[in-house]
């Protein structure tokens, strides 16, 4: 008789078999194989199954099949079935880990998903279960189980949290070398976690995990070396470290590596390496990455300023939540930089950031909800996040608190209020604050009058470089109220604000000058403290310089630069400087003539009721200069100017009438 070989159905066989079919990536025959081997219930091949499904080799990726093949090795003893059983259910998973096949199954109708998915597409979170399987791994030994097991005690996940039995389990691991229960260890003694704090302790065990490659342990350890915790403060060991951790792709690791390479000096700072790394962290999510990132990207700190770059990162980072990032959102939408100006979004981030007491942005809301602008008007909103800001001692929402007080806006009108937080400000150093109190004190508002006080306090905000005091104390001077009447440093108190650009310094020193007034008569020094007023935009002193130009006092005749000044003034609404640019209009004086324009302006002077402008006007339609010629507008003009007691308007009425009479 002839005998046949056959091929072997033993189990054992058959895995072996589906192992290097496995190795050649051959998964199908592995497939086989296996599901030949697990039709006999052997755990092995329960266990190569379960892997399968986990990975998507061979087969549809879908934990929940993964886990019914582990659950059967597991119930048999099989420990790292158990394991892997157990950190499925220590972190659970759904849809979104599956690939993406099974994704989309899962959106599928019900039908299709349960023909494809009897066992369903995801596995319930159940800390409960995982300390089961773990533990029962961990007691066969496994030293990756005795690590999850010693992490779930940790942390309390499924039982009482028990640092003692953490450690235990941790201890277990560490003495087969499991890196990630060294790690535990040094979290425990770092923290005193069942144990008395031991930082060299910690330094020793984050050094052995990280000697076998745990990123987290590289990462413990270097913020021990570069704080001088439980070892030598060594920063290039520190350096090291972090360079190991972050080549593994360790976020914060990455950070805190950008963050040294920033803070070297010149020499050794490489801005283009941290930004590298910043990108990478914050690429994965690392919120801080991308806040430092934004900030970079703005400052310029490698190149020029990027503030579309920024923009972006700050919008990152605020989106996940990050309060300063959130602020900084609300004023790149508030300047218009790196996206356009939207005010309503500057409130909505300034409000977010606020919320979470940022002190900076409670003050900007506020601001935003004084004004009507990007958010509705609402003084007592306003008050709130001042009073909120100011209670963290920003002293400039003490003031504007108090400012509030004093006008009785948004909060009821109290003067001794408004005093108390303008003194709170005061106290702090805050100039405004100072100022705002002396002002308070020479005027006897809210406290007694003291000027000698209110000089005190006006000197002290001045030798901070601020202006306003200056002018303050220099109205003190004027007036006799900081002892004797002293002119002289009355004018040196105005020159100095005026020369800081306080506008109300270099009107009141343009005056003086100009009519020798506490200072000697001296028309081109008015002049030129006119022009610095006129070039902040001042239109008295536009209009006043504008005056000069035409008579040549105090600078060189040039009609050309008084209509310019004129113009200046006129738009922003002066009638004297409307009605003075309609006549050199008129009559071609410094730009060509230009009836037009002239009939314009004389018309928008005349509507704020100047006399001068209502008779001209009336001139213009009687001669029909610019306009047609019309004697019954020009007759109401003059009424308009005569009943303001214009003589010559009068004139023309009786003019006009004795015409019509003849």
């Amino acid at each position: 008789m002839i005998g046949f070989c056959r091929r072997s159905h033993h189990p054992e066989e058959a895995v072996r078999r589906g192992l290097t079919a496995y190795q050649r990536a051959d998964y199908s025959a592995a497939l086989k194989e296996w599901s030949t081997a697990a039709a006999s219930r052997d755990p092995e091949a329960l266990y190569r199954l379960g892997l399968l499904y986990a990975r998507g080799h061979g087969v549809l990726a879908n934990l929940a099949d993964a886990a019914r093949y582990y659950l059967r090795a597991a119930e048999q003893g099989h420990a790292e079935a158990q394991h892997q059983l157990g950190l499925l259910h220590l972190g659970g998973t759904r849809g979104d880990q599956l690939s993406g096949c099974a994704k989309w199954y899962e959106a599928a109708s019900l039908q299709n998903r349960q023909l494809l998915f009897p066992n369903g597409v995801g596995v319930p979170q159940d800390s409960e279960q995982a300390l089961r399987w773990s533990r029962a791994a961990a007691e066969q030994g496994m030293a990756e189980a005795q690590a999850t097991t010693g992490l779930i005690y940790a942390r309390g996940l499924g039982c009482k949290q028990d640092y003692g039995e953490a450690r235990r389990w941790y201890l277990r691991a560490a003495e087969q070398g499991n890196a990630a229960a060294e790690l535990g260890l040094g979290v425990l003694y770092a923290n005193g976690h069942g144990v008395a704090i031991d930082l060299g302790a910690a330094a020793s065990w984050y050094e052995k995990a990280a000697g076998k490659g745990s990123d987290g342990a590289q990462m413990a350890l270097a913020l021990m070396y570069l704080s001088g915790q439980g070892v030598e403060r060594d920063e290039e060991k520190a350096v090291t470290w972090f360079a190991k951790a972050a080549a593994q792709g360790n976020a914060r690791a990455q950070y805190n590596l950008a963050l040294l390479t920033l803070q070297g000096d010149n020499e050794s700072r490489n801005a283009s390496a941290a930004e590298t790394l910043l990108r990478r962290a914050a690429r994965v999510g690392h919120v801080l990455a991308m806040h430092r990132l934004a900030s970079f990207y703005e400052l310029g700190e490698a190149a020029a300023p990027n503030m579309i770059e920024a923009a972006t990162w700050y919008r990152a980072a605020a989106e996940a939540g990050h309060a300063e990032a959130q602020f900084a959102l609300g004023r790149l939408y508030a300047r218009g930089a790196g996206l356009p100006q939207q005010l309503e979004e500057a409130a909505r981030w300034f409000e977010k950031a606020a919320e979470q007491g940022v002190a900076e942005a409670q003050v900007n809301i506020a601001a935003l909800h004084l004004q009507g602008t990007g958010a509705e008007r609402d003084p007592a909103k306003a008050a709130n996040w001042y009073r909120l800001a100011a209670q963290q001692g920003l002293t400039i929402a003490m003031v504007r608190l108090g400012i509030l007080h004093l006008s009785g806006e948004g909060v009821p009108r109290d003067l001794e209020a408004g005093a108390g937080w303008l003194q709170r400000a005061a106290e702090a150093g805050d100039p405004e604050g100072q100022t705002g109190l002396g002002t308070l004190y020479a005027r006897g508002e809210g406290v007694t009058q003291d000027f000698a006080l209110a000089s005190e306090l006006f000197r002290e905000a001045a030798q901070a470089g601020h202006a306003p005091a200056l002018v303050q104390l220099g109205h003190l001077y004027a007036q006799g109220h900081a002892g004797e009447r002293d002119a002289t440093m009355a004018a040196r108190c105005y020159r100095e604000a005026a020369a800081a650009g306080h506008l109300d310094a270099q009107r009141i020193l343009a005056w003086n000058h100009l009519y020798g007034r506490d200072a000697p008569k001296d028309t081109a020094a008015a002049a030129l403290w006119f022009r610095k007023a006129a070039e902040q935009g001042d239109a008295g002193a536009q209009f006043q310089l504008a005056a000069m130009y035409c008579t040549g006092e105090g600078v060189v005749r040039n009609l050309e630069e008084a209509v310019k000044w004129y113009r200046h003034a006129a738009e922003q609404g002066d009638r004297y400087a409307q009605y003075n640019l309609a006549v050199m209009l008129l009559k071609g004086q410094g730009v060509p003539q230009d009836e037009a324009a002239a009939f314009y302006w004389c018309s928008a002077a005349a509507e704020q009721g100047l006399a001068e402008a209502e008779f001209r006007l009336g001139d213009i339609y009687r001669a029909g200069s610019g306009v047609g010629e019309d004697l019954a507008i020009a007759t109401a003009w003059y009424e308009k100017a005569a009943e303001q007691g214009h003589v010559e308007a009068a004139g023309r009425l009786r003019e006009l009438h004795e015409a019509r009479a003849g």
